[in-house]
């Protein structure tokens, strides 16, 4: 970036003359000629100048103007890219109907319009100034100049009919446009292709005199000389050359734009090449891959100047000079992308050649992607940096920008096919064993050997690579704590695994890392994975099933809370909450529906009283004594979540006490009096012992807040 300051800062029309390059792109003229015929149109609508002329608004007037309106607007939209062959017939029609619709048009507004203009007819005249101007660079019809000078005359007078002295506002305003017409436009470097009568050869004599000659004189030169075109396109090479140790400082475009054809020329030299080197490049690549892949043999170290060393020496001097030149008239952006587009097809000849194709998510493109890399990774771009550094010796930003431009395309191909066999794999274990870190080890090369090649560390190719190495590294990193076999269980409580903390920090931690990407997808999978081995823990840990369940709600509740503000989508929330809804319902199965069956007696109408009496008896004794031993094992359980062990206190007293009440009341009704020497617990009792349950010792909770 400092070398790039530093240049502009001895180029100061460096910046002015990109700027005005781009004004004249055809693109950039199509629509500022469009919006300044909308623009004109509407505004000439709305003048004063239009009510003089044609009266007041009436229907049919409304429709003529829209039908015209929309006729100048088609034909301002696809009028005609410039070209060299332009009928002269049709030139000439054009050019006299333009004189008589200009003319008419100047003798109604002298006659018939009256007073000063308002603000509407003088946008409207720029407007369609700007309009004649924006048609002057994109056709050569020849008539557009003349409409140019017609507005922005007709917009001087009318100034002037407001006050003498804004004849200077308008005289700017013409200058501006009739310079900016004359500066040469973007499509001037296509025109040099066509214009094969009136191309200049420029040679230099031995004085070193400066000499240039039409075509048809270079070839009567020929003719006499014995020479052929392509001798004399070699001359005018060689002056460029002449002038790379004085190069100009005007930021002169037409010299920018000769230099640029002859970079284009020289490229197109090179290309010839690739019949030749693609398959001897294709040819070495796929021998290191053989041997790094299919061999358990140590593969040589592959040739990085392979390419370099293979094309034409003479033609490379002549390419890495006009290079120069360019970077010399402020024609950097587009001998980079010249330059970029140039290597980039021929990396992408030589995948083609190497049939590296991996589209499609499957074993075979995941070999592909792995060769892929590591054939760029050590050949492909190695080769081009070496080639970048010959071209751009001088420029070392420049450098670094290109070498990012040509490697970008087929990087971000990589990521891309990386991500979706990621998020689309369906079977987690292979995804998580095989493809994972297969995939982190080659991006891990890649960016390795990418950053040895880079002066400059921001112009790193393509920051994903690092971002998306980081995404693997969490998977793999993820993988490991879920899987870890170093952590006691709290086999006496039922609490929190260690594992489930640790996996859910370490996501939050690096959420920021995995951003909005389609990672979440697959981090929402691995979440689930941690459950379902947490299932598996939990009949390992716990003889107790109630246990076991107890130990399921704490940790699936911690992993819900932790992720609330993570980017899963909505679904998998609602498959967390019924997961933690089931498991209190088999807790409440496993541990109270026994109590539960103990107040159920049945008995038949003509059993004796005594008999019913005696099995009620023994069954509050059961309840009685399980309820108690329950009470007293589970207040040494833990439910880490205060409002969650309310709920699960809750469900029990809905699911038992209404049985209990229902018991007690028939038990009153056989025994009388004497119920109360049986009838250990009563509602207030029942409900202070459930109170008891999961008591969350106090500075465990502090803990569980601080891990929330």
């Amino acid at each position: 970036m400092q070398t790039l300051l530093s240049y502009l800062r001895k180029n100061p029309t460096a910046m002015l003359s990109k700027i005005l390059r781009w004004l004249k792109k055809l693109k950039v003229w199509r629509i500022v000629s469009l919006a300044s015929s909308i623009v004109g149109l509407l505004c000439y609508a709305l003048s004063s100048s239009f009510k003089y002329l044609l009266g007041n608004w009436s229907w049919w007037k409304m429709l003529l103007y829209i039908v015209f309106s929309f006729i100048i607007c088609l034909a301002v939209l696809f009028t005609p890219a410039r070209s060299s062959s332009i009928s002269f017939r049709l030139e000439s029609h054009l050019a006299f109907l333009v004189l008589i619709i200009t003319s008419v048009c100047s003798f109604l507004f002298d006659n018939m319009v009256k007073g000063k203009p308002d603000a509407y007819s003088l946008i409207s005249w720029a407007a369609f100034a700007t309009m004649s101007l924006g048609l002057s660079n994109l056709t050569q019809f020849g008539f557009q100049i003349d409409l140019l000078y017609f507005f922005c005359g007709g917009l001087t007078v009318q100034l002037m009919k407001m006050k003498l002295w804004l004849v200077t506002v308008g005289g700017c305003f013409s200058y501006s446009l009739l310079q900016l017409r004359h500066y040469p436009s973007h499509t001037d470097r296509e025109n040099l292709r066509f214009q094969d009568q009136n191309q200049v050869i420029i040679q230099v004599n031995d004085s070193g005199i400066v000499s240039s000659s039409s075509h048809e004189e270079a070839n009567a030169v020929d003719s006499t000389l014995g020479t052929s075109l392509e001798d004399e396109d070699l001359r005018f090479q060689d002056h460029l050359l002449t002038q790379s140790n004085s190069p100009s400082q005007d930021g002169s475009v037409d010299d920018g734009l000769i230099i640029e054809q002859q970079l284009i020329n020289c490229i197109k030299e090179l290309e010839k090449e690739n019949e030749m080197l693609v398959p001897m490049v294709s040819s070495h690549v796929d021998k290191y891959l053989k041997a790094v892949f299919d061999s358990k043999e140590v593969a040589d170290d592959p040739d990085i100047n392979l390419v370099m060393n293979s094309l034409p020496s003479e033609i490379m001097r002549r390419l890495k000079e006009t290079v120069k030149l360019m970077m010399n008239v402020s024609f950097m952006e587009e001998c980079n992308d010249i330059y970029s587009k140039w290597r980039r097809e021929f990396l992408d000849e030589c995948l083609r050649a190497l049939g590296l194709q991996f589209q499609t998510p499957n074993n075979e493109g995941v070999e592909n992607w792995l060769k892929t890399c590591k054939a760029a990774a050590k050949i492909l771009f190695p080769n081009e940096r070496s080639i970048c550094d010959y071209f751009f010796s001088e420029f070392s930003v420049i450098a670094d920008v290109s070498f990012q431009k040509v490697c970008k395309e087929l990087t971000t191909g990589l990521l891309s096919f990386a991500d979706t066999t990621i998020t689309t794999e369906s079977h987690l274990p292979n995804l998580l064993s095989n493809i994972v870190p297969k995939m982190l080890e080659s991006l891990d090369e890649l960016i390795g050997e990418i950053s040895t090649m880079m002066l400059f560390p921001k112009f790193l190719c393509v920051p994903d690579l690092e971002d998306f190495r980081k995404k693997l590294y969490i998977l793999c990193s993820l993988r490991n704590i879920i899987y870890t076999n170093d952590v006691e269980a709290p086999v006496t409580d039922g609490g929190l695994h260690l594992i489930t903390k640790r996996a859910m920090n370490y996501i939050l931690d690096n959420s920021d890392n995995i951003g909005n990407s389609s990672f979440w997808v697959v981090i929402g999978r691995m979440i689930e994975l941690l459950g379902s081995e947490l299932e598996v823990k939990s009949k390992d840990y716990y003889t107790d099933p109630a246990l076991g369940y107890i130990f399921m709600i704490n940790n699936l509740s911690y992993i819900e809370q932790k992720t609330r503000d993570l980017k899963l989508d909505d679904d998998w929330f609602r498959q967390n909450t019924a997961k933690v809804e089931q498991k209190c319902n088999l807790y409440l199965r496993s541990s109270w529906s026994k109590m539960v069956e103990f107040l159920k007696v049945e008995t038949n109408e003509s059993a004796e009283a005594d008999v019913a009496g005696e099995l009620m008896k023994e069954k509050l004794h059961l309840f009685n004594l399980h309820f108690e031993e329950t009470c007293t094992m589970q207040s040494t359980w833990t439910v880490c979540d205060k409002q969650l062990r309310e709920r699960i206190v809750k469900f029990i007293e809905e699911f038992l006490l209404p049985e209990y009440g229902k018991f007690s009341d028939r038990f009153h009704v056989v025994f009388g009096n004497q119920a109360y020497e049986y009838i250990k617990f009563g509602f207030l009792d029942i409900q202070n012992c459930l109170s008891h349950l999961f008591l969350l010792d106090e500075e465990m909770n502090v803990e569980y807040k601080k891990n929330v």
